[in-house]
């Protein structure tokens, strides 16, 4: 999913659940709820782009996310819980990065044999969490977390 997406539900969390706790741990869980309806996002077929570019449009992303989190929430829900909860959600995909930045590239698609710890650690975090990815393309992708994120709106109005 987009962290947008992941971002707006995690609003919607905090508004609704008052509770810091139960608003950051629900929202940290949404992501792999989320992450298993069919979608498209910026990491689907990202060994045909360069990292710079996909990085960039990720880190735009993250920031349209807390924007649009703060537009939407920001005058219902305390701050610090509507940025603790929005984070939560986009955890997962962050633990994810090294992989990305560091190891991977168009023709590596795990580590070698004779990999260090760090590699195969950041290689075993990106495989966990793309265990719940279930990806389709685009423009289905998107239409599938437009619906997903209205779901989750009313679900809890």
């Amino acid at each position: 999913m987009l962290e947008t997406s992941h971002a707006l539900v995690a609003g919607a969390i905090a508004g609704h659940t008052k509770d810091p706790a139960t608003a950051v741990s629900l929202s940290f869980l949404s992501h792999f709820i989320m992450d298993a309806v069919p979608h498209w996002d910026f990491g689907t077929n990202w060994r045909g782009r360069r990292k710079l570019y996909t990085g960039l449009v990720a880190i735009i992303d993250v920031i349209v996310g807390f924007g649009l989190g703060y537009l939407i929430f920001g005058q219902t829900v305390p701050l610090p819980l509507l940025f603790a909860a929005i984070a939560a959600s986009m955890i997962p995909d962050w633990l994810e990065t090294p992989w990305y930045i560091f190891f991977a590239n168009h023709q590596k698609k795990q580590p070698a044999k004779q990999a260090g710890f760090p590699e195969k650690l950041a290689f075993g975090i990106y495989k966990l969490e793309n265990q719940f990815h279930n990806k389709t393309k685009f423009p289905l992708g998107v239409i599938t977390q437009i619906v997903t994120v209205a779901f989750f709106f009313v679900l809890l109005k």
